[in-house]
């Protein structure tokens, strides 16, 4: 039996290689070996849970995405995709004093791990950078986009919650100022209520967009009040007299209307907010003087103002010039004589007195003075004293009242003296 087994050993031992390599050579030409390389497939991480626990975050830097190579029979290579391609990284191995996490791959498919193929990553690790987590609680504001209907605006704004609270690195918690959300009120007659998302501002209100940041909520409930509104104007008056040699050369307001809401039939019978004279008294002064007043105090109780609620009255005080102007009795502009009288000037000139800037005085002249008397009162014949009406320019004022003699003629009467130049009603117009 054993002399069998070992006859032709050198026979045997040569077929037994050739087999093998005839094996070889069948299983090449029919299934040969081949290699792909498979592009930009994510990296996972796993047991990020090691980091977060202890207050730490984390952003890839790099390796993020890598390179795979595959190698392996054909049959089983040409038929891998690359979402069959898992690649991961252990943050649990991660050491106190590192920043790089190897990378492990392999290729699965229909949930098997494909133990014939060889998976081998380009990058071999992944690089973190790993800091501190603060959290941080912000207020949130809110912006109104558009406006309400005309007649109507936005008198309240209220959210909820009013503030959130952040979580995230250190460095980038820092960064973040304020929360805010914003709605849209365009057309609005009556109250808008929503849901706003909210975004992450800095401290120059530009919105910070970062993944790693974690919201306690990501939204606010809000309520936008809408009411029925007016706008009236503003009327203010003075009293008293500036000191000698003084006078006012204007009064100005820091805002001449104002936007009143509240109960409708108050509202609708408000026509203009004012304040009296006696509140804005210039009784000796010899500077300008600033006035200032709460305009709720000059509204009904059931009435609110919107914006602007406090009002600056300036009074200007300036130097003031006299100047004595000479004026023809002929320029004189009358009205309303009676049918059948008649009348004459005693004068032909008369004197008036007016003050202002040195400036204005310059250059006042009779063309810019309109005169003007009303006769309508004379009815008998008679020398009268008349008042007569002057209107001066802008920044000029009179400092007397003026008057001029005329003799009055009845002429439906008969009258005896010295005849006299008169004018009948029938000659002026």
């Amino acid at each position: 039996m054993k002399e069998k087994m070992f006859k032709n050993l050198s026979l045997k031992i040569l077929s037994a290689i050739f087999a093998v390599v005839l094996w070889t050579v069948i299983v090449n030409v029919y299934d040969p070996t081949t290699s792909y390389t498979f592009s930009n497939v994510s990296v996972q991480l796993i047991n990020t849970e090691s980091l977060t626990d202890k207050n730490y975050s984390y952003e890839i830097v790099d390796g993020g995405k890598i390179s795979v190579y595959v190698s392996g029979p054909k049959s089983i290579v040409t038929n891998i995709k690359a979402s069959d391609i898992v690649a991961t990284a252990d943050l649990s191995k991660i050491s106190a004093f590192a920043d790089y996490v190897d990378i492990h791959v392999s290729v699965v498919k229909d949930g098997q791990v494909l133990n014939n193929v060889e998976a081998t990553p380009k990058t071999s690790a992944v690089r973190l950078s790993i800091e501190n987590r603060d959290t941080k609680t912000v207020n949130v504001v809110s912006e109104v986009t558009g406006a309400a209907a005309d007649g109507y605006a936005v008198i309240k704004r209220t959210l909820n919650p009013t503030s959130i609270k952040v979580t995230g690195p250190s460095s980038v918690i820092e960064t973040v100022d304020h929360a805010g959300v914003s709605f849209d009120v365009t057309g609005a007659t009556a109250d808008v209520t929503g849901t706003a998302d909210i975004h992450l501002y800095d401290s120059d209100n530009n919105e910070i967009n970062d993944s790693s940041l974690e919201l306690t909520q990501t939204s606010v409930n809000y309520t936008a009040q809408v009411v029925r509104t007016k706008t009236v104007s503003i009327e203010v008056k003075t009293s008293g007299k500036p000191a000698d040699g003084f006078r006012v050369s204007g009064v100005t307001l820091n805002h001449d209307t104002v936007i009143v809401y509240g109960d409708a039939n108050t509202l609708n019978s408000l026509e203009k907010i004012v304040i009296p004279a006696s509140n804005i008294n210039v009784d000796g002064l010899t500077e300008s003087k600033v006035f200032k007043f709460a305009l709720t105090d000059y509204i009904d109780k059931s009435l609110s103002i919107l914006d602007n609620p406090r009002i600056e009255v300036n009074v200007k005080i300036e130097n003031t010039s006299s100047k004595t102007i000479t004026l023809n009795t002929s320029d004189i502009k009358v009205s309303g004589l009676e049918t059948g009288m008649s009348y004459s000037f005693e004068d032909r000139t008369f004197s008036i007195d007016v003050e202002g800037s040195e400036a204005a005085l310059a250059a006042l002249d009779a063309s810019g003075i309109t005169l003007t008397a009303d006769l309508s009162t004379y009815t008998s014949s008679g020398t009268r004293s008349i008042t007569v009406s002057v209107r001066l320019p802008d920044g000029v004022t009179l400092k007397s009242t003026p008057s001029v003699n005329v003799l009055f003629r009845d002429n439906t009467e008969e009258t005896t003296g010295p005849t006299q130049e008169t004018t009948s009603a029938t000659t002026i117009n």
